[in-house]
């Protein structure tokens, strides 16, 4: 889950790749267009990523949705010749690494899928999720677990000792309690809940990452009657595109959202 240490745990492995090519391991952070041909700059959209001597480092969160426009010129220049650098030390392939790729987009599973058929041996994917590895490449990877607690949420909170901080999860159960103790839903309830759907949105919070922390506070919320959180699981179990690297086209999103929000609000009233 997040925060558990798989960047850190990434660097490690990096620093004794580093180590075994003699070279050393310094992590420089640029922005721009990154490895792109002559002419293809316009397509390169502009992103900040990590480098070193052995990577390439890109944070899908921070792509606002559009990875698989900034993705698709990197990866078609990915691994032509790297090989003429490795010598004799092994895993000389340059190595390209995806942050949270659970928020992969379907299009760019397809670009990542052509990119390790066409340089299979010559290019090194690595990626942290919170989720497994969509099925589709999955016999490219082999998948390292990394548990524990959110870690770096801990470290934070210990630091804030004035106010309450608002997380994800806080929200969704706030949202839920405010349900299961609000009175009958009526029309004008439709546009509270739109509001709040285009709060997430304007968030960049992912269909994927909403359906699961619904999920979590669903679960672990006490006011929800058994029957009630049954009922609730159903609906979130018949959502589509609910695993790492599907999603939705952006014009569905909204209504979606909207349809799902409103049939647990008709599902968490609790009669007076």
């Amino acid at each position: 889950m997040s925060g558990t240490g798989k960047k850190t745990a990434l660097h490690e492995h990096l620093k004794k790749i580093a180590s075994m090519r003699g070279v050393p391991f310094l992590i420089q952070m640029k922005s721009g267009p990154a490895d792109v041909e002559e002419g293809e700059e316009e397509e390169a959209m502009q992103t900040t990523y990590e480098t070193s001597h052995l990577h390439m480092g890109f944070d899908i969160a921070r792509m606002s949705m559009q990875d698989k426009q900034k993705l698709r010129p990197i990866l078609s220049n990915l691994g032509q010749g790297s090989q003429v650098m490795s010598g004799t030390q092994g895993r000389g392939a340059r190595i390209i690494v995806l942050y949270h790729a659970h928020l992969l987009s379907s299009e760019s599973i397809l670009l990542i899928q052509a990119c390790l058929e066409q340089n299979e041996g010559d290019v090194s994917i690595w990626m942290t999720s919170e989720l497994p590895v969509p099925t589709r490449i999955r016999d490219w990877f082999v998948e390292i677990p990394c548990k524990g607690d959110d870690t770096s949420m801990n470290t934070f909170m210990s630091k804030i000792t004035e106010e309450p901080v608002a997380t994800w999860n806080t929200i969704f159960t706030s949202i839920i309690h405010k349900w299961v103790h609000s009175p009958r839903a009526k029309i004008g309830d439709i546009e509270r809940v739109k509001a709040f759907v285009y709060e997430l949105l304007m968030r960049n919070l992912r269909w994927v990452e909403v359906t699961h922390y619904l999920l979590d506070a669903i679960i672990s919320h006490p006011d929800v009657s058994d029957q009630q959180r049954l009922l609730c699981v159903e609906v979130l179990a018949k959502c589509e595109a609910t695993a790492s690297g599907y999603t939705i086209p952006s014009y569905r999103i909204p209504i979606i959202w909207e349809s799902l929000f409103l049939h647990l609000r008709t599902i968490l009233y609790t009669k007076e």
